[in-house]
């Protein structure tokens, strides 16, 4: 195992007269005026569950990225087939593969999923950027659209506040593990201004499992007139990631650490780079008035390299571009939004034979558009009843074109196909509050998925049967759920049932080589959520049980492939005293079966528990230091196994930070 302790305590020592120079010269932080949460999407009286996580716990929490936010904090379950969570993929509600195409991420509430399976990278919003994390469970395509079948997070990322606020972190740990962020927030001459910067890295802990970011925002928003307001956004984010690969189960039982990418000779050659630049704005027309229009524009250019091994090297860019204006009108009884939608992406793929990039063998240029129009109401019709209503119509558009330079003559490689498809989704729901400590609710979604472009479309360097499959359509379905909480005091308790069926849910069929409509499936799940909160105490346990099933077809009574039945989580906070607090998380998915196991007669993925600790110690106002240990007991366990193969997940792993606040 690799040991850095020794470069952590000097990081430490390196920093602490710096910190106490600041912190002598500013014995009284000043006081902070934020504004309200902008970019929130959890409606007042949302008839679903939801877990809010807020500033306070996202700076004290001492992880690395969302990732490790969500993981810890969100009770939400990551899998990762390098042992890097921030490369992971997300699972809500019981799917497995292809999870990341099935929850809908979006920051300020605007989507940031790739057209593609490929999952949306979770260092690409650093934490030292956000001011609140909601989790939505269950679906919600009616309100935001596609990828919203088993839940949505949203990230709300900082706003300028009134009074000139910066903060400074920076943490080392195991595994080269090092982290340096800076921010800084405030308001001249009605010019709101924020700024961020970060640099994260690891060596990972397993061989060859690297991940290195480095980002940088920027915001303003100014009253350009009375009711009237400009917000602006602009990031760079760019990334490296690489791939140790799969282990036997020899190799996995021996030595989880080790790469057979990188014992073979060949670890150079797997890795991926990608740059990102993201601009957004907004106008809004009316703030503050009972009727406002709101215009969200965002287009963001990523230009990444994948190295996939000898032979396997492509070159992509992806732009992405969406416009969604709303007209929003509140009254006392009532409210009523009503907007529109279009999304622009556009894919080209240079790929070659070798990493240098000197023989070009094939390109491709792919293109989706979608367009739609969507209105939800929220309507008090008795006191203390709510209902909500939303639904959504949007027309999908997708061109592929393809060419081999080495087969030119092969019409799996060579294509130019489009295809184009119209869904709808409603949702309605009704939340009962007889008091403020009770609330209970009712809702039912009609949803939909839309394929991903390299479902339907053979344009990676991964031929299929059939290179544009024009029969593949989206996958639709049905969401109920029923559920109530409790707040006596300092407790909190939520409970809900839920059951979800699609018809003609997406998979990879390896026997025909090709992604079909494979057949219809049942979940049907349970979820519950206990809360205790005191001045020295704070205890939140999560726990799902949930069954998922194919319900027709070859495989009907089969469970659906990497979905565990249980799931939990807990987190236990004590103060013992003033400035101390000491937590220990704990995490546990049950057994699965492996991916591609539709027989259900293979070894299955085996359940596992992960603990960590964390401690933080705030001697002053504004400077705090954290110690933060993942995986205590050192559990060796998996979170991804196809066909035999293991993907390890990380080991016992440290991390020493220090934060300040001025």
């Amino acid at each position: 195992m690799k040991h850095d302790f020794p470069r952590i305590v000097a990081l430490a020592a390196w920093l602490l007269p710096f910190l106490a120079v600041a912190q002598e010269s500013r014995e009284e932080l000043p006081e902070l005026l934020v504004e309200a949460i902008r970019g929130s999407v959890v409606p007042p009286h949302f008839a679903g569950s939801s877990t809010i996580i807020d500033e306070k716990t996202i700076v004290q929490s001492g992880a690395r990225s969302v990732a490790d936010l969500l993981a810890s904090e969100g009770g939400v379950r990551i899998s990762s087939t390098s042992g890097n969570l921030s490369n992971g993929s997300i699972h809500l509600r019981g799917f497995g593969e292809n999870s990341s195409s099935r929850v809908l991420i979006l920051v300020d509430g605007r989507p940031v999923n790739r057209p593609d399976m490929a999952s949306v990278s979770l260092l690409e919003v650093p934490l030292s950027r956000l001011v609140q994390v909601e989790i939505l469970r269950g679906s919600q395509t009616a309100r935001f659209g596609d990828n919203a079948v088993g839940g949505v997070i949203n990230l709300v990322t900082r706003s300028a506040t009134a009074k000139p606020v910066s903060s400074i972190e920076a943490a080392g740990g195991s595994d080269g593990y090092f982290l340096a962020r800076l921010g800084h927030s405030g308001t001249y001459e009605g010019h709101g201004i924020s700024f961020d910067a970060e640099r994260n890295f690891t060596d990972g802990w397993r061989d060859h499992s690297a991940s290195e970011m480095e980002s940088a925002g920027l915001r303003w928003n100014k009253e350009i007139a009375r009711g009237n307001e400009w917000r602006m956004g602009l990031s760079w984010i760019d990334e490296l990631n690489e791939f140790p690969g799969p282990l036997g189960k020899e190799e996995y039982q021996k030595d989880p650490r080790q790469s057979l990418y990188l014992q073979s000779g060949f670890g150079d050659q797997y890795f991926s780079e990608q740059e990102t630049l993201k601009l957004d704005s907004t106008l809004l027309i009316g703030k503050g008035e009972d009727h406002f229009f709101e215009i969200p524009f965002t287009y963001s250019q990523r230009d990444q390299s994948w190295n996939l091994g000898p032979g396997s090297h492509s070159d992509n860019r992806l732009d992405q571009m969406t416009l969604t204006p709303v007209w929003r009108m509140k009254g006392q009884k009532a409210s009523i939004e009503v907007g529109a939608t279009f999304r622009d992406d556009s894919l080209e793929l240079d790929q070659y034979g070798e990493i240098e990039r000197r023989n070009l063998t094939g390109d491709a240029e792919l293109k989706r558009q979608v367009l739609g129009g969507f209105t939800a109401i929220e309507w008090e019709p008795w006191e203390r009843w709510h209902v909500n209503v939303a639904g959504r119509v949007e027309r999908s558009e997708v061109e592929a074109k393809a060419r081999s330079v080495w087969f030119p003559e092969d019409p799996e490689l060579n294509f130019s196909r489009d295809g184009a498809e119209t869904n709808t989704a409603w949702q309605a729901g009704i939340r009962w509050e007889p008091v403020s400590e009770i609330a209970s609710w009712l809702r039912y979604d009609r949803l939909y998925r839309l394929p991903s472009t390299d479902e339907i479309a053979a344009y990676q360097g991964y031929p299929l049967s059939v290179p544009f499959n024009d029969q593949l359509h989206a996958e639709t379905g049905h969401n109920v759920e029923l559920g109530a909480e409790f707040r006596p005091g300092s407790w909190d308790f939520r409970a809900n049932v839920f059951s979800q069926w699609l018809e003609g849910e997406i998979g990879y069929d390896y026997l025909q080589n090709l992604n079909v409509n494979f057949a219809d499936t049942r979940r049907n799940g349970l979820e519950a959520d206990v809360g205790y909160r005191s001045e020295r105490w704070e205890v939140n346990m999560h726990y799902t049980y949930l069954t998922a099933k194919f319900r027709d077809g070859e495989y009907a009574g089969k469970n659906v492939y990497l979905v565990p039945r249980h799931q939990a989580s807990a987190v236990v906070s004590v103060r013992p005293f003033e400035g101390f607090r000491f937590q220990g998380e704990y995490q546990f998915n049950g057994e699965s079966f492996e991916g591609n196991d539709f027989e259900n007669g293979r070894e299955k993925l085996p359940s596992y528990g992960v603990v960590n600790l964390l401690t933080r110690y705030e001697p002053k106002p504004g400077l705090s230091f954290y110690f933060r240990v993942n995986n205590l007991l050192d559990k060796t366990y998996a979170t991804e196994k196809y066909a035999g193969v293991w993907y390890p997940a990380a080991g016992r792993q440290y991390q020493l930070g220090v934060r300040q606040e001025f």
